[in-house]
């Protein structure tokens, strides 16, 4: 693999963080439950960190971070705004809509499995990927919950 095309993945990945924290950021602001809202937000920030690194790695191998997510989640934060709007805020409902967010991200950070990535790209990598896919069980189990009770909601 070369360094380019190392760069080139990085700089995917930093979108589909980018997606992530933004996406979170909407959830937050559109779930109508404390809790709910204040893990959207450590998630949010775990997301903007992983930006972070991941543009550092990609300065570091000589190469032009991006700072952008993509088109096609503008629309899925759209989705969660209108989702929130329909099921006033139900905890339930967003929490269905970032656990196929991070089904994204798990996506994306599986196809780095199959790159030939080494030392210290390796091991950035490795590491969100395994908090990524910690972040998708966790909205499993939530969405488990959420099946069994509704998320109490704020006055």
């Amino acid at each position: 693999m070369t360094t380019e095309d190392t760069i080139q993945h990085l700089n995917d990945l930093t979108k589909t963080c980018k997606d992530g924290e933004l996406g979170y950021r909407a959830a937050a602001a559109n779930v109508k439950n404390t809790q709910l809202e204040s893990m959207f937000l450590d998630y949010a920030e775990q997301r903007g960190h992983f930006v972070k690194a991941l543009q550092a790695e990609v300065e570091r191998l000589g190469g032009a971070s991006t700072d952008s997510g993509t088109p096609t989640a503008t629309v899925f934060r759209g989705w969660i705004n209108l989702k929130s709007e329909l099921t006033g805020g139900d905890g339930g409902a967003i929490i269905a809509a970032c656990e196929t967010g991070e089904e994204a991200a798990v996506g994306a950070y599986a196809l780095s499995a199959d790159l030939d990535l080494t030392g210290q790209t390796k091991t950035l990598v490795d590491k969100q990927r395994l908090q990524v896919k910690e972040a998708l069980a966790h909205m499993l189990r939530l969405k488990a919950e959420a099946g069994n009770a509704h998320f109490q909601q704020n006055d």
